[in-house]
């Protein structure tokens, strides 16, 4: 098949996933969510867990795989969701160089969307039935791949660029699919736990406290109070990372000390 570059890149990586997901043992922590888990969570210093994070994924498509993945792993008792400042705005079936990975993540892991857009549509159809076997070997540890599909930004980009383009998305549009994910998970009878990633210093300079930036987040929390209390693992400033453990601003090195520190932040919470 002909496929644009993104396509080319990242369905073997998200196969891979998909791979390891079939193969992995009892699987007690669900891990979704955008580049930041999937450069920075390290299952292996998580036991039980699974990290299905991919470049771009958005809360709908987070939710998307949590709604299949929990149908087939009865295993599963706590899920958790990486929440970045782009996150209660990023549509990934709308973004112009991206939407892509949508397609890729709906025909491998039969999500099924269907798309009102014509290019995606077409794509939907160019891929159809033709990734099922599709099995790359790819080094890693439960659908972390430390070695694969992890470039970083140029330092000419800039942080106050990078942070005006997350903070763009920062509006609220996609809130709607988180409150999704916890009304899913409380069902369940699963426990969920938001990851607010770290960020070099500079990034979050340009962004600005933490506090005004995960407003939005902290209101769907609330909802859901007293009776179904959703812990937030905020690493966003937090002292245990230094910034020559970032690729870029906001990227975890993912063989830096730093993917340790976080990945056991997360298991000391789950457990």
């Amino acid at each position: 098949m002909e496929l644009s570059p993104i396509l080319r890149d990242w369905i073997p990586l998200i196969a891979a996933k998909r791979a390891m997901l079939a193969t992995a043992g009892e699987i007690k922590t669900l891990v979704v969510g955008s580049s930041h888990g999937d450069f920075g969570f390290d299952p292996q210093w998580c036991p039980g867990s699974f990290n299905l994070c991919c470049r771009s994924q958005d809360l709908k498509h987070s939710f998307l795989l949590y709604q299949k993945i929990s149908k087939k792993r009865p295993s599963i008792r706590n899920l958790v969701i990486f929440y970045s400042v782009f996150s209660s705005g990023h549509e990934l079936e709308k973004s112009p160089s991206e939407a892509e990975l949508s397609v890729a993540m709906n025909e491998l892991f039969g999500l099924n969307i269907e798309y009102g857009d014509p290019k995606l549509k077409a794509v939907s159809k160019q891929l159809q039935g033709k990734l099922r076997t599709l099995a790359p070997r790819l080094a890693g540890t439960n659908g972390f791949l430390p070695r694969n599909g992890k470039g970083f930004f140029p330092a000419s980009y800039g942080a106050d660029r990078r942070a005006r383009d997350h903070l763009r998305r920062n509006n609220g549009t996609t809130l709607p699919y988180l409150a999704q994910i916890l009304r899913l998970a409380k069902a369940n009878r699963h426990r969920a736990y938001i990851v607010i990633p770290p960020a070099r210093s500079d990034y979050r300079a340009a962004t600005g406290p933490g506090q005004a930036i995960f407003s939005g987040l902290r209101d769907v929390l609330t909802s859901f109070e007293p009776d179904y209390p959703v812990p937030v693992v905020d690493l966003y400033d937090s002292p245990l990372f230094n910034d020559a453990e970032f690729g870029d601003y906001d990227h975890l090195k993912p063989t830096s000390p730093g993917v340790e520190v976080l990945s056991k932040a997360v298991a000391a919470a789950v457990n």
